[in-house]
């Protein structure tokens, strides 16, 4: 089961089709409710592909980081890598404050309610479909402040199971006028400290998750993660540059429409 899970993390957190909705799916679907910090594990061996992946420009990233900070007063005077430092930095602001609002009994009610993670996902697919038609170029440092909190928005609303975060943050962000490829970077920048800071939230519940998941199944599971994440993100790079991004909508809206019939169907 660990194995399912870290496979299913891993392929469906970076392609747009929405990881959390897709556990909401397996775990109605199977009875299997697997311990939050389990999920958070597996997110972690996504969160080391991302890192091996983006390695040239996180260290770029961490070495334009003090400078950044000096001059976080006076952003008119910051150079291209300190300018993304405050993008990202602007970007999380947001999303932690969502998180931290939505997390709970909001986001229990879509894990018992498959129709409300239809309706997302057929909302993620409205989105990237709708990117479809933008070809624009711009780079990091072209990207208002503004928009970088937009953005941020819209990776907090993400929480929501089927709301996919690499799929509306990567549409939106190719809305505002990002070359493709970047703007899949900046989303997978985007996700480094937002996952960082959902494992700080539960480290607390550790202890507890190995002894109920156990200590072998976590490591097959973030192996698991580990792997078809970085398959994932590959193939994902190249839908993005052969400007096929789109070619998530359709499944996007099966499995939604799904989702919703069965409910009603499930009411009669």
């Amino acid at each position: 089961m660990a194995i399912i899970l870290g496979i299913l993390q891993g392929i469906t957190e970076w392609l747009p089709i929405s990881s959390s909705g897709h556990l909401a799916i397996f775990q109605h679907y199977s009875g299997e409710e697997p311990p939050l910090l389990f999920d958070v594990i597996l997110h972690l061996g996504s969160l080391s592909v991302i890192s091996y992946i983006l390695r040239n420009e996180i260290k770029d990233f961490l070495i334009s980081l003090p400078s950044a900070l000096k001059n976080f007063n006076d952003s008119s005077n910051l150079k291209d890598d300190e300018r993304l430092v405050l993008l990202v930095f602007l970007a999380s602001i947001p999303t932690a404050i969502i998180g931290l609002f939505l997390d709970g009994e909001i986001i229990e009610n879509f894990y018992n309610k498959m129709h409300l993670v239809g309706f997302c996902l057929i909302i993620t697919g409205i989105v990237i479909w709708y990117s479809k038609g933008y070809h624009n170029s711009l780079d990091f440092n072209e990207l208002s402040y503004f928009r970088a909190c937009c953005i941020g928005i819209v990776q907090g609303l993400s929480i929501l199971p089927g709301i996919s975060r690499s799929g509306t943050t990567i549409a939106f962000l190719r809305i505002f006028g990002l070359e493709p490829i970047k703007a899949a970077k900046f989303s997978f920048l985007m996700f480094i400290p937002a996952i960082i800071g959902a494992t700080l939230l539960k480290l607390n519940e550790a202890e507890s998750t190995i002894e109920d998941v156990g200590s072998i199944s976590i490591l097959l599971g973030f192996s698991a993660s580990v792997i078809s994440s970085f398959l994932s993100i590959n193939f994902l790079l190249k839908i993005i540059s052969k400007q096929k991004f789109h070619y998530f909508t359709p499944y996007c809206f099966t499995i939604g429409v799904f989702l919703i019939l069965d409910y009603f169907v499930s009411l009669v």
